[in-house]
């Protein structure tokens, strides 16, 4: 990532400026940048009010859990209800699957 930025194949300011899907058509070419660490960008660094990180291990988990649905597809479905906040909700789970696990939240 460091290397696109010096090169100047990535502009990093431009990417509040654009949408979700543009700023991960953008970043998934550099190599090492994938699925899950865009979405984390999104949801924390561009406050991305809508996404479902199902690249996640404690979203997946939480949801497997608590709606008893083990299929990543039916996840997607099932979340659409929550749309658009679906990046709140997953704050839900990750505070639930934390909390569960007796791991304390420090904001």
């Amino acid at each position: 990532m460091a290397t696109a930025i010096l090169n100047k194949d990535l502009d990093l300011e431009s990417l509040p400026t654009k949408t979700a899907q543009q700023v991960r058509e953008e970043l998934i070419k550099i190599k090492g940048i994938g699925n899950w660490t865009i979405d984390i960008y999104l949801m924390f660094c561009l406050q991305a009010p809508d996404l479902l990180p199902l690249g996640d291990i404690a979203v997946v988990n939480t949801i497997k859990e608590l709606l008893d649905i083990h299929d990543k597809d039916a996840m997607e479905v099932h979340a659409i209800k929550w749309s658009p906040y679906r990046s709140f909700a997953t704050y839900l789970l990750w505070h639930h699957y934390l909390n569960k696990r007796n791991r304390t939240v420090v904001y």
